[in-house]
């Protein structure tokens, strides 16, 4: 609700109710636990082979789906002897694994588990196998009998006197831990934990309650309240799960990885037997009953369901690999445009634009989630939902493709699409390394397809106006101030692989004064406010310098609260001065009165950059006003100036802008060095991290 406010003030009720419409309209992927035949590996993938049965977790990757790709850390070998119906627990068992080791207790330990769902059901599984005296509880009649048949030791909540009846049990001592495996807005399950437990035991939350501990008990006994996180360490991480980096066994020993291979292990030792949960199994055709015998009714519900794939699904054979570069042809009549990627910022920006343009159709979209290319797909027309991107461009199908994917393989498609013969729309960043750039400028160059970046702001009318005023030959003084705000923790802007703010967002702000300012860039220096990591600096300063005398200052504060004014930008020089508010308002002073044209919406640029896409793709030119704009070489040099403001933050001096590869120097128009490398420029090092502009 807080988004949906703070977008309402920013945007407007119409740009709002879209944006929610469309939330709501997006399918999700289910599941998150199953397990199946291996079909194909990727790179360094070495453990793991086609034909091997394997275990997969995670949610937006072990889906219910015939075929799934999963990160290799949510991923682990069955052994021989298990079924594949009860390998597809093992994500659920890792779950309740996770429970039990943030109890820390040893064998033997008096246990006590409130909630014997599914998760629940596996724990006193998982606890009897190890050798514990454990208990369970549960409000559910049939729950607590679906433990009986198995021989595990269960209580109904509604017994009398129960807390009585269980310190009986263990000859009046309380227990050593309580796992509480309940999903309920109750506080029951919390409070009637801590009358379960003994002086200073471990209460550890696993399921979804209500965390109301009363004082009497959790004081009066200091108990302490543990909660276990899904799977185990790695979870969340996209470094651990995504970008398969491992942890250090001696401080992380039991992983997510590890706990799901446990699991499998006590299955084929025996030590753990599923068939006791007697879960019912639908073949996918009949997914919907599935979902409704879930339900509570009044013969009662399944605590555990298989959903059963006919196992027949293959993958479509790799496209033949190009045997050369494609070359670039004008396009005759209907443009066609693919897209890599489909995301938010594409479907609400960039879609709705092209759809308005005459004689332009959407051909193939690739992604790296299916289901969200398949309903992107049909939301917008495209023909064909590749396979993947490899797919997409041997197909030849695009006169553009546009590249809308996630930072870390910008630069990577954007060349791809360049040498297969394609015309390139890409967004910012171009690339979050200098080798990257190269490789992009060398395809460019080489292609002779029209290409443009994801700058918008150089379209926004504000713009494009304050440019025309400007006096030629003039050097100019450039404030710009960002209020961009904090993101929530969970924010993928924080996962290292995507080069963080300073490359992925600040370069917008680089390429507007850069869009404004004639002259080439000569160094910049740069501060990270809050730590001196380019890739996790939240706010940062940069001062550039130009070879025309020219200089800019971009103050790009990150943790902002929300409802500031997002964009100030103030241009001082020879007899004018200027304002962009916002991009809502531009205010010139020059001469007399100050003249303001306020502007509705507050336009960004996006209908009109995608208006000159068409045009450049179209007829390889655009028009005059639209020339500097859709310029693809001033974009490599902004790209460039934001990777030599990420060194600059590390070495805390100023770095020369100029490019040290021949690539982006014959892009560039410069001269190509002889050596690699940027030059730092020292300057006295302020032994402070804040930063100030004057």
């Amino acid at each position: 609700m807080r988004q949906v406010l703070d977008t309402l003030k920013q945007t407007g009720f119409v740009d709002t109710y879209r944006m929610v419409q469309d939330r709501l309209d997006r399918p999700m992927q289910l599941g998150y636990s199953c397990a199946g035949t291996v079909l194909e590996t990727g790179q360094g993938v070495d453990d793991i082979r086609p034909g091997m049965r394997v275990a997969a977790a995670g949610a937006r990757y072990a889906s219910h789906a015939e075929i799934v790709a999963v990160p290799r850390n949510l991923v682990v070998p069955v052994p021989e002897g298990v079924e594949t119906q009860w390998a597809a627990f093992a994500t659920v068992g890792a779950v309740a694994l996770q429970g039990i080791h943030q109890a820390d207790t040893v064998p033997g330990s008096r246990i006590a588990v409130i909630g014997l769902g599914l998760v629940g059901q596996i724990t006193l599984h998982l606890l009897r196998a190890y050798g514990y005296d454990a208990l369970g509880i549960d409000p559910n009649p049939a729950m607590v009998a679906l433990a009986d048949s198995a021989g595990l030791v269960a209580y109904p909540r509604a017994a009398a006197d129960l807390s009585r009846v269980l310190s009986r049990r263990w000859g009046g001592a309380g227990a050593d831990a309580v796992l509480i495996t309940a999903a309920t807005t109750s506080s029951d399950p919390v409070e009637f934990a801590g009358r379960l437990a003994r002086d200073r035991a471990t209460v550890v939350v696993v399921g979804d309650v209500h965390v109301v501990p009363p004082r009497a008990s959790y004081y009066g006994k200091e108990l302490t309240t543990r909660y276990a996180r899904s799977y185990g360490p790695g979870r969340y991480d996209p470094r651990f799960e995504e970008g398969g980096q491992p942890y250090p066994e001696g401080y992380v020993p039991w992983t997510e990885r590890r706990n799901l291979a446990e699991v499998l292990r006590l299955l084929a030792t025996g030590a753990l037997d599923f068939t006791d949960l007697k879960p019912r199994v639908f073949p996918i055709e009949e997914a919907a009953d599935a979902y409704e015998a879930l339900k509570a009714s009044d013969t009662g519900r399944s605590v555990a369901l298989l959903l059963r794939y006919p196992g027949t699904a293959q993958l479509a054979p790799p496209p033949a690999p190009p045997t050369g570069p494609r070359t670039w042809t004008v396009p005759s009549s209907t443009l066609r445009i693919a897209a890599i990627g489909a995301g938010n910022f594409a479907t609400k920006m960039l879609f709705p634009q092209l759809k308005r343009e005459s004689g332009v159709e959407f051909s193939w979209v690739a992604s790296g989630r299916g289901l969200s290319a398949a309903h992107q797909g049909r939301r917008w027309g495209f023909r064909t939902i590749a396979e993947n991107t490899e797919t997409g461009l041997a197909s030849g199908d695009a006169d553009c493709v546009m590249v809308l994917s996630r930072h870390d393989s910008h630069g990577r498609y954007a060349a791809q699409v360049l040498r297969g013969g394609a015309a390139l729309y890409c967004e910012k960043p171009l690339g979050l390394t200098e080798a990257e750039l190269e490789d992009l400028a060398d395809a460019w160059l080489a292609s002779g397809a029209p290409a443009m970046a994801g700058f918008n702001r150089r379209f926004a009318p504000a713009m494009r106006v304050l440019r025309a005023a400007l006096p030629a030959g003039a050097p100019l003084q450039i404030n710009y101030r960002v209020f961009a705000g904090r993101l929530p923790p969970g924010h993928w802007y924080f996962d290292p692989l995507q080069g963080g703010r300073l490359l992925g967002e600040v370069c917008h702000f680089i390429d507007a004064v850069g869009f404004l300012i004639p002259g080439r860039p000569v160094d910049v220096r740069a501060t990270g406010v809050d730590v001196r990591d380019p890739g996790t600096a939240q706010s940062v300063t940069l001062q550039l310098t130009y070879d025309d005398a020219s200089t800019a200052s971009i103050v790009y504060g990150g943790l902002t609260p929300s409802g500031a004014p997002k964009e100030l930008l103030e241009v001082a020089t020879d007899g004018l001065a200027a304002r962009i508010d916002d991009f809502r308002s531009l205010t010139v002073w020059n001469g007399g009165r100050p003249a303001t044209t306020k502007y509705r919406g507050a336009p960004k640029g996006h209908a009109a950059q995608m208006r000159a896409l068409v045009r450049l793709v179209r007829n390889r030119t655009v028009d005059e006003e639209s020339a500097r704009e859709a310029d693809f070489a001033s974009a490599l040099w902004s790209s460039l100036v934001a990777c030599r403001a990420a060194q600059a933050v590390t070495a805390d001096r100023a770095v020369e802008a100029a490019p040290s590869t021949p690539a982006l120097a014959r892009a560039l128009g410069c001269p190509v060095p002889g050596t690699a490398g940027a030059t730092a420029v020292p300057r006295p090092s302020s032994g402070s991290s804040s930063a100030a502009t004057i």
